[in-house]
């Protein structure tokens, strides 16, 4: 500061003059590089000058527009003046404490309508506390507010869709029960009357038949469960452990049967949610940790829990056989499998099930593996749902 003061010391008042008219045209040249208008409000006088950019953002030449508050408040949207006037208060009431920034529409020369985002700011005060000078500039988010304009229409267009093909799939899976419990009585029953009669040819073919319509009957079941899966269920508070510890007790019967061992880390966690949602994300994540488990060794899962930056997650980490990275993104999609039937048993739909729950809690799932030593999910759950 004592340099500073010396310095200023060693100048003229015409030299300060000119040094200060310098720098405000290296200011000016700043701004109108920027392309964003800007403005000096002198208030006690109600002069203001806008400059050249400001102006022909909407159409107008310099000498077109004079240099007043009045010549902007012509030209704005007369929706959006008394929120001009609203944030200005806020910002003088508060000392400056409360930004003023605004998004706000003018009217262009050609009638066209100006989105511009504005900022501002007093830099003076009086004794009294009342304003002399403020400044602010203008900068024109008209194609900004396009693409958002375009970005909500796509997004209203994908959810009909989305919509649209979920009511598809319903109703074509409810459908398609009806004929396949068809075929599969009629396979039955074909079986117990004339199997004796079909020989060793035809007894394999029935077999071939049963077994494809029993997997059909199974996809379509899971076709059935996916677009059900939906926000229209209410939201229920719930203790994640319990339903976690719930979920895994069904399963009771395989773990006794493949010597499983699975370690449970999440505390007494109330969490509003969709409950038989969640639980079949859970039922989803813990059969596949078993289904996919190495021939020689006895599975085991740990599923832990972490509660950070308004999110929770869950982890389900196995030691089965792990998955390729470049599998990652794929396992995800519907109908996707990495193996054959004949060593895996599924629809391959699973995991598209826990994606869609994990969605509609407002968050996603990700995997960790390193092929031949297990794989760890980790879901992302919003905390709060309301």
């Amino acid at each position: 500061m004592t340099i500073l003061t010396s310095k200023l010391e060693n100048y003229s008042k015409v030299e300060l003059a000119q040094k200060l008219e310098e720098h405000n045209e290296v200011f000016h040249h700043v701004l109108e590089g920027t392309l964003a208008g800007y403005w000096d409000w002198n208030i006690p006088a109600n002069t203001e000058y806008l400059s050249p950019t400001f102006k022909s953002m909407f159409g107008y030449k310099d000498h077109e527009m004079e240099n007043s508050p009045e010549a902007w408040q012509k030209i704005i949207h007369p929706e959006d003046l008394p929120e001009v006037f609203e944030v200005f208060n806020k910002h003088i009431s508060s000392k400056g404490e409360i930004p003023y920034s605004n998004e706000c529409r003018y009217y262009h020369k050609d009638g066209s309508i100006v989105w511009v985002y504005c900022k501002g700011k007093v830099i003076e005060w009086a004794e009294d506390g009342s304003p002399i000078r403020m400044i602010g500039s203008h900068v024109d988010i008209t194609e900004l507010k396009k693409k958002e304009a375009e970005a909500r229409k796509l997004n209203e267009l994908l959810k009909t869709q989305n919509e649209t093909l979920e009511q598809f799939v319903y109703v074509a899976s409810h459908d398609l029960q009806e004929p396949m419990r068809t075929i599969t009585g009629f396979s039955e029953l074909l079986a117990t009357k004339y199997g004796d009669s079909l020989g060793e040819e035809g007894s394999e073919y029935l077999n071939i038949l049963k077994q494809s319509s029993n997997r059909m009957t199974k996809l379509i079941s899971a076709l059935l469960d996916y677009s059900r899966i939906n926000k229209k269920a209410a939201l229920q508070k719930v203790n994640l452990k319990e339903l976690i510890e719930q979920t895994v007790e069904e399963l009771n019967a395989l773990l006794k049967d493949k010597e499983a061992t699975v370690n449970i880390t999440v505390p007494d966690f109330m969490y509003f949610c969709y409950p038989n949602h969640l639980h079949s994300l859970v039922l989803n994540l813990m059969s596949n940790a078993i289904k996919y488990s190495k021939k020689d060794t006895a599975p085991e899962v740990d599923i832990n829990f972490e509660e950070h930056d308004g999110f929770i997650h869950l982890s389900f980490k196995d030691n089965g056989i792990g998955i390729e990275e470049r599998y990652f993104q794929r396992i995800f999609e519907m109908f996707q499998r990495l193996h054959t039937r004949d060593e895996y048993q599924g629809t391959g739909i699973g995991l598209s099930h826990v994606k869609k729950i994990a969605e509609i809690h407002q968050g996603h799932i990700a995997v960790k593996s390193m092929y031949g030593e297990g794989s760890e999910f980790i879901v992302t759950l919003k905390k709060d749902l309301l």
